[in-house]
């Protein structure tokens, strides 16, 4: 039984990500459940500049590696992220999302 996961990237590792009936980019899954079998989602994240609403649908960590995303919130001050930002969010916020530039994260989502 293996307890680690390994992933090599190349473009074919990526499909679409689907928000509602929206592509919004490409995912490649390092993982899909954390070892007690629940919902945590982990890979990386890339998408050519665009803009579309989003709703966090668990906590969610993602250092960005790559581009610029400007993230609204209502009644918040919008959160401008560039390569080398670290962010966390919680489960369940509405938010728009402007993706400034090609943009690629790694990304780690729990609390489903």
């Amino acid at each position: 039984m293996n307890n680690h996961v390994k992933s090599t990237i190349t473009t074919d590792n990526y499909e679409p990500f689907m928000v509602g009936d929206k592509q919004a980019g490409e995912v490649h899954w390092l993982t899909t459940t954390n070892s007690n079998g629940e919902a945590t989602y982990s890979g990386l994240w890339r998408c050519e500049p665009m803009t579309f609403e989003y709703e966090f649908p668990g906590d969610e960590m993602f250092q960005i590696l790559q581009g610029n995303l400007l993230v609204e919130i209502a009644g918040e001050d919008s959160i401008n992220l560039q390569a080398g930002d670290i962010v966390s969010f919680d489960k369940g916020i509405k938010s728009t999302w402007t993706v400034q530039s090609s943009f690629k994260k790694f990304f780690v989502i729990s609390n489903c």
